[in-house]
């Protein structure tokens, strides 16, 4: 190993281009059981000023089991097992993703509450005990992350990459429990509003293309 060297070398890495949003993309998958829901819409890196309040109002959401969206199409509908959503980072940029995988019967209706409750939490506050439940979730999650030396060394690793230091988490911390309900309003009117969405859907066309078009133009590909 004597010829290795530790000198690293800058790489300029472009940022990712800024999210369109279009007609709704149907992939066709022939007789699919299923259907997969994808929604992107903008998000802003961990060290935006609405970095926190983001968070809030992506757990609000569909951040996390007691979320809106969970409660709506998991609990109360039946539609999916397990819809989420995150803010995911990476050097390039942040986006927000949601998720869910749903049968193909109940495709169109999974995506008419899903576009409820965004349009909902983009146009009405929060509660202010909505707002406490999601904060109290993100402090604790972020305590949680530093207990043991695995969830730390992930933690250092996920903020390395972004130019940050540990320091950074009492920051955010500081953030999220000053967030207030019209800061959350504010980030989700700003970036969850449903006409900012890039929506994909992967299912069976010759099924779903229909009640999905009384919904929003649809373009269908193939894989």
């Amino acid at each position: 190993l004597a010829g290795w060297r530790g000198d690293g070398h800058t790489a300029e890495l472009p940022p990712a281009p800024p999210l369109e949003p279009g007609p709704l993309v149907l992939v066709d998958r022939p007789g699919s059981v299923q259907s997969s829901l994808r929604l992107a819409l903008p998000a802003v890196p961990r060290t935006h000023p609405d970095h926190a309040a983001l968070q809030l109002a992506n757990l609000i959401f569909g951040g996390y089991f007691s979320s809106r969206w969970v409660e709506n199409i998991r609990e109360d509908k039946g539609y999916t097992y397990g819809p989420h959503s995150l803010v995911e980072h990476s050097v390039a940029g942040s986006v927000l993703v949601a998720g869910a995988d749903v049968a193909t019967e109940v495709t169109a209706p999974a995506m008419v509450e899903t576009l409820y409750e965004l349009g909902r939490l983009a146009t009405v506050p929060p509660k202010p005990e909505e707002l406490e439940q999601a904060r109290q979730y993100a402090l604790g999650t972020l305590q949680l992350g530093m207990s043991t030396q695995a969830g730390l060394a992930s933690l250092t690793s996920a903020y390395a990459g972004n130019g940050l230091r540990l320091g950074f988490l009492a920051e955010h911390a500081a953030r999220l429990a000053a967030a207030t309900v019209d800061d959350v309003a504010e980030v989700a009117a700003r970036y969850l509003a449903p006409a900012r969405a890039v929506t994909v859907v992967l299912g069976d066309a010759a099924r779903v293309a229909d009640s999905l078009a009384a919904l929003a133009p649809v373009r269908t590909e193939t894989p």
